[in-house]
């Protein structure tokens, strides 16, 4: 018989995506319904208030997104 070894797993990126424990709106409370209609045009509208609140949060955000450096210069997304 073979001993199989477990490779270990890469760490994987922290999800660009926010957690529902971010206090938005009080439809997304809900943590087992995800938000539909009016509710996740609000949601999505009070994030997007936040992350625009001050330079530094748009830099924070565009850098997570992948489409800035930590430096503050543009990336360069597609090579050719």
């Amino acid at each position: 018989m073979s001993a199989t070894t477990a490779t270990p797993r890469k760490k994987t990126a922290k999800p660009l995506a926010r957690t529902r424990a971010a206090k938005s709106v009080a439809a997304s409370v809900l943590l087992d319904q995800p938000l539909t209609g009016q509710a996740l045009l609000s949601d999505m509208e009070a994030y997007r208030k936040k992350v625009a609140a001050t330079p530094k949060s748009a830099r924070n955000f565009l850098t997570r997104l992948g489409v800035m450096t930590t430096s503050g210069k543009a990336k360069k997304l597609i090579r050719g």
